[in-house]
């Protein structure tokens, strides 16, 4: 087998799969969106300087975000 052709091959397996990982956290974020928004959540500060945005829902407890970069 060629180099180049194991080079192809690699690089259309690495676009393949993140293609997936981005649609798959697509639809991670629909479902947080609607369980937000079923739950009545509301931001809470965050005073460490992390990363993380958390949010006060109606069932009692503080749910973690990550924040991310779009």
């Amino acid at each position: 087998m060629k180099i180049n052709t194991i080079i192809s091959v690699s690089v259309a397996f690495v676009i393949v799969g993140d293609i997936f990982l981005l649609n798959h956290n697509r639809s991670k974020e629909d479902e947080w969106d609607a369980f937000r928004e079923a739950h009545h959540c509301t931001p809470v500060s965050v005073t460490d300087g992390s990363n993380r945005s958390g949010y006060q829902c109606d069932d009692g407890q503080v749910h973690y975000r990550w924040r991310q970069m779009r």
